[in-house]
């Protein structure tokens, strides 16, 4: 009998993400993988490369599974549409374990995987209660989590903080903490400052960015969450012969980007801002870049930021979940207060006239993509051995 496994995540983007390496991991142990997940109302990633996921798991013989999930927790409405849809595809599959994600799809993957008799992993792509977080993370989400890590196998927490809050007060039966999804460190090291210096000279010119041009970037969701605002707020309070040299690129999608030009347009701004859209190539980004900044108010690990220390971008990020993982305050960046724009325009005052130079940490081989998919064959294996035992 096929063995299969059920990847699971309210919208395809986290699915496209965070787990092409899991899903090769898992086929190469020898499972069917299955994917439910929204590939309609896909999340944060361009319809061209939903198309070009949708088509990778076709090319893969990966079975995927249209899932209506809402968005954030969705209405009780849609929630249960989706438990019954989720239903018909266990009832359809003999699954041996489920791998889920995000808030809403890791909630309903795992009532329906208990009804089952299914085991379940589950990554947690960052607690949405953690120090110094709103209150309402703590009275909505935390009772949430802690309840069902009753009914979680395994649970993956991506930062430190969540790593030892979870051990604390979760109950799964194996907490295991990742460095994130993990990053190409090893190739990154080996880039020349010429290989560097070529991409930025070329990542410039075809945005018509001058080579003296002061250039920070930002990669993230345009979103309030991900904060962009408070970096135009920031270069808004920069003099004017500071400023006209100065570009501000966002790499991303999302609702805010009306809201992000009509703010630059009243700043004066509105020829330095550069909405990029969804982008492939970070690296030529952050090549290009003279600063990175990571505003976010919550982040699980923060991708964006740790690709920029790994391209050995400056980074500006928020003192938040995995951030402070990769962060090391004057070495390779300097953390920011994301309510406070004038501390940040202070900090890019003096980055208009001083460039560090970023120092490369050992630790960040931690990162690497081959860390980390060595501790998930090791989750996959020990479900797989689990399995095999009953």
């Amino acid at each position: 009998m096929t063995k299969k496994v059920l990847m699971l995540a309210a919208k395809a983007n986290m699915i496209q993400q965070f787990n092409h390496r899991n899903i090769k991991i898992l086929q190469n142990l020898g499972y069917e993988v299955h994917v439910a997940t929204n590939m309609v109302d896909f999340g944060s990633m361009s319809a061209e490369e939903n198309e070009r996921f949708k088509q990778w798991m076709n090319g893969n013989k990966v079975v995927a599974h249209q899932v209506d999930f809402e968005r954030r927790m969705g209405s009780l409405k849609g929630n249960i549409r989706s438990i019954r849809q989720l239903r018909q595809i266990f009832k359809e599959n003999n699954f041996a374990f489920i791998h889920v994600h995000s808030p809403l799809g890791s909630i309903l993957g795992r009532l329906v995987a208990k009804q089952f008799k299914v085991p379940t992993v589950y990554t947690a792509h960052g607690f949405h209660f953690f120090k110094g977080g709103p209150k309402s993370g703590w009275l909505v989400f935390y009772p949430l989590e802690w309840i069902f890590s009753f009914i979680t196998d395994t649970l993956i927490t991506i930062n430190e903080e969540d790593y030892v809050l979870a051990k604390k007060h979760m109950h799964s039966k194996h907490i295991i903490r990742i460095y994130s999804n993990g990053v190409d460190v090893l190739n990154a090291k080996k880039v020349t400052q010429l290989e560097k210096n070529i991409k930025s000279k070329k990542f410039r010119e075809n945005l018509c960015i001058p080579e003296s041009a002061f250039v920070i970037s930002s990669v993230g969701e345009l979103s309030s969450r991900k904060n962009h605002k408070v970096v135009l707020e920031s270069l808004n309070l920069l003099n004017e012969n500071e400023r006209k040299n100065v570009y501000y690129l966002i790499a991303g999608i999302g609702k805010e980007k009306n809201n992000l030009l009509k703010m630059a347009e009243s700043y004066g701004f509105q020829n330095n801002l550069v909405l990029l859209g969804y982008q492939s190539d970070i690296h030529s980004l952050n090549f290009a870049s003279d600063v990175s900044i990571l505003p976010s108010l919550r982040e699980g690990l923060g991708i964006a930021g740790l690709d920029a220390v790994v391209d050995g971008t400056w980074l500006l990020g928020t003192e938040v979940g995995g951030v402070t993982d990769y962060l090391i305050d004057g070495k390779n960046g300097e953390f920011i207060n994301p309510e406070n724009p004038v501390s940040i325009k202070n900090k890019i005052e003096k980055l208009l006239h001083f460039k560090p130079r970023v120092c490369w940490n050992q630790s960040l081989l931690n990162f690497d993509y081959s860390s980390v998919d060595s501790i998930i064959l090791d989750i996959y294996e020990s479900m797989n051995r689990e399995n095999n035992e009953k």
